[in-house]
């Protein structure tokens, strides 16, 4: 292997197990098969990883995610060679160092990137030893996206506190005042609100058409006001880089510990955007089902159980008010 920057080598690694559309398009025709994603997970098993990156917006978001993190371990350790840092210890090293406020869906993201940069290198022949995200590994990071006494990472803040955030950034004139309102107002994750464009804003119809995981586009209701602050005559209403996704987070971060707030987390102001809107639907005379079934539109999820992750079973008022 060439001593080539590590951005090359990622991508060379992400590559080599990245299908490009002929090769989805064969494996449909060779297979029968409906669903390309079902056939290739381990017994069709959703919550298992896919052995391939299917989607171009996967791959680039596997990019960014990688980069970032293996630049880093490279500036820590000193080693150049991608297969050199593919290592327990330097991944748990760089975690210590970086990582210790992340949103858990960027956790999560990080983790399938090194997982796919893993995969690729080995294709490639680069490396031979074993997965470095061992069981041990991954019981670490769950530690780092619980927190301390936290339930389940994805469970959003009292919602109190979370408006108290909003307010605080506001306060301040904070660029990511605007962000953090359009993850507890809207639901939008992290990536969708750094990537957002202009096109996607419809003021006609005060929504937002948003692109979410796998290309999917989904329309999220706008409030007016925030509608009044976005310009849909930019090409992007903020900045799609890892970096301004890290300040956003650490940012927040920031405002809840100035607050005395334990919870941090981005994602956390996306599960209160569910609940109160699950609330709501709940009210307007919703069945249980049929308002997760809404919830998991409005997120952008395929499966509704995924909703369990952002509102509990049995989720009502008095819960919101001790999350």
């Amino acid at each position: 292997m060439s001593l080539s920057s590590i951005s090359n080598q990622i991508n060379h690694a992400l590559g080599a197990v990245t299908w490009s559309a002929e090769e989805i398009a064969d494996f449909q025709q060779s297979t029968g098969a409906a669903s390309v994603k079902k056939s290739l997970r381990p017994a069709g098993d959703p919550t298992r990883p896919l052995p391939v990156i299917l989607g171009v917006g996967t791959r680039t978001a596997y990019f960014q995610s990688a980069v970032c993190f293996f630049q880093r371990a490279e500036a820590l350790s000193g080693r150049g060679l991608l297969v050199d840092l593919l290592t327990p210890e330097i991944i748990q090293q760089t975690l210590d160092a970086f990582y210790q406020a992340p949103a858990p869906g960027s956790l999560a993201k990080l983790v399938a990137a090194i997982g796919k940069v893993y995969a690729g290198c080995c294709k490639l022949g680069w490396a031979r030893q074993p997965n470095p995200i061992t069981p041990q590994l991954r019981e670490y990071i769950k530690g780092i996206a619980d927190g301390p006494g936290v339930r389940s990472p994805r469970f959003g803040y009292q919602f109190t506190d979370a408006e108290r955030i909003v307010a605080y950034l506001t306060e301040r004139s904070s660029r990511f005042a605007l962000p953090a309102e359009l993850a507890l107002r809207c639901g939008l994750r992290e990536d969708e609100i750094a990537g957002l464009r202009g096109q996607d804003i419809d003021l006609a119809r005060s929504c937002l058409h948003v692109t979410g995981k796998g290309g999917k586009v989904r329309t999220v209701p706008m409030p007016t006001d925030i509608a009044a602050r976005l310009n849909p005559s930019m090409q992007y209403q903020f900045t799609p880089s890892s970096a301004w996704r890290s300040a956003f987070r650490q940012t927040v971060a920031r405002a809840a510990k100035a607050l005395g707030i334990q919870l941090t987390g981005v994602h956390r102001l996306r599960a209160n955007f569910a609940q109160q809107r699950y609330l709501r639907l709940r009210q307007d005379g919703l069945d249980d089902q049929a308002a997760r079934l809404e919830i998991s539109h409005l997120l952008g999820h395929n499966r509704l159980d995924v909703t369990y992750h952002y509102i509990p079973d049995g989720f009502s008022e008095e819960d919101a008010a001790k999350e």
